[in-house]
């Protein structure tokens, strides 16, 4: 059932199943507005739920951080690159990445490809963002130009 465009529980909108089944995902009704997707071959796992009549996707990066100063700089290094999604520090599971989609970016094509290069943006940063809370200096933006296989990059650095 649909409510105001908007399915009544997550887990019916329009597409997940097939790009679940499509892209080896599983998936699981955490409640009415709230799924859980994992990657079934890599695990990495992610909750797409409702924010009133928003959607967000939230994937973990890293467990159980605290938010120091050199990894909030290199956050915000990271956030002027325009990704496309933002890293947030949640307390309840560490440092994460997230998107947002209005209504009429809620087709499940879209939500898919916005997941896919979430997920690489974990993969090229995970390595760089642990190695700043380890030794708590701030990436810069060379490193994060390497981090991302960046080389003569025309960015003023």
């Amino acid at each position: 059932m649909v409510s105001d465009g908007l399915p009544l529980r997550l887990i019916t909108l329009d597409g997940l199943s097939q790009w679940c089944a499509l892209n080896a995902f599983s998936i699981e009704e955490i409640g009415p507005d709230e799924v859980f997707l994992t990657d079934q071959g890599t695990g990495s796992s992610w909750s797409l739920f409702r924010v009133e009549d928003w959607l967000q996707l939230k994937g973990l990066v890293i467990e159980d951080i605290e938010p120091g100063l050199a990894l909030c700089l290199t956050l915000a290094r990271l956030h002027d690159r325009l990704l496309g999604c933002r890293f947030s520090i949640d307390q309840q599971h560490g440092l994460v990445v997230v998107a947002d989609f209005p209504r009429a970016a809620q087709a499940m094509e879209i939500i898919g490809e916005t997941l896919m290069q979430m997920q690489s943006i974990i993969d090229q940063t995970v390595i760089l963002l642990e190695d700043v809370i380890e030794s708590d200096v701030a990436a810069d933006e060379f490193s994060i130009d390497r981090a991302f296989g960046i080389t003569g990059s025309l960015r003023v650095h």
